[in-house]
């Protein structure tokens, strides 16, 4: 079968910064949902009976508590594990720093709270350059991420925690770590080909 090759451009970080926000923010809540089902019940229904500033404001209090949570729990292995874990380290930093600030200060803010490690994840991705190789290829038997002379890297299809899509972009969460790939940067076959393929290998969540 033939694979599915993303050529990487670069990425415009500040028009592709509000989708990762939200798509971070929607596995947060579908992580928290299957950890903690009987508190999302509960959650649920007072959303159902809030209405306009008053649900937006207990909307944005439970994502800070779930965000602080979560962050605890990236950080603390980070810490263990510094070199070999850097990324969820510094994800799960701003994840605590943004819950307790957000906690602290009682306010609903216009920005999405998961902008910083939205923001994160894109860094440095607006300067690859046309010298650069990096090419992420996806087969029966996994991911490949090939850059350069480096040696590739192979993650299979039982590393993948799950694969959200919005309007530009595919999220894979992988082994504590994310790749954020652009739909316009897939080259071979077409996305509804890529999508039905990859739907049976990756759980899905669509923004």
């Amino acid at each position: 079968m033939e694979n599915y090759n993303f050529q990487i451009t670069p990425y415009d970080i500040e028009s592709l910064l509000p989708q990762v926000s939200k798509a971070l923010e929607k596995r947060t809540e579908f992580v928290s949902r299957e950890r903690y089902p009987g508190l999302w019940e509960n959650i649920d229904k007072l959303n159902a009976v809030s209405k306009g500033k008053r649900r937006s404001s207990l909307r944005s209090k439970i994502m800070s508590i779930i965000c602080l949570v979560l962050g605890v729990f990236l950080f603390v292995p980070g810490l263990m594990k510094p070199q070999e874990l850097l990324v969820p380290l510094l994800v799960g930093a701003f994840a605590i720093v943004i819950g307790i600030v957000y906690l602290y200060i009682g306010r609903k803010d216009k920005k999405n709270p998961f902008d910083k490690s939205a923001r994160l994840l894109l860094m440095g991705k607006d300067t690859i350059s046309a010298k650069q190789s990096i090419m992420v290829s996806f087969s029966e038997s996994g991911m490949e991420i090939r850059a350069d002379d480096r040696e590739p890297q192979h993650i299979p299809y039982s590393d993948f925690e799950s694969m959200i899509e919005t309007e530009d972009l595919f999220l894979f969460v992988h082994d504590t770590r994310i790749t954020v790939l652009q739909k316009k940067d897939l080259t071979s076959n077409d996305i509804t080909d890529f999508r039905n393929f990859i739907s049976r290998n990756v759980p899905q969540s669509i923004v």
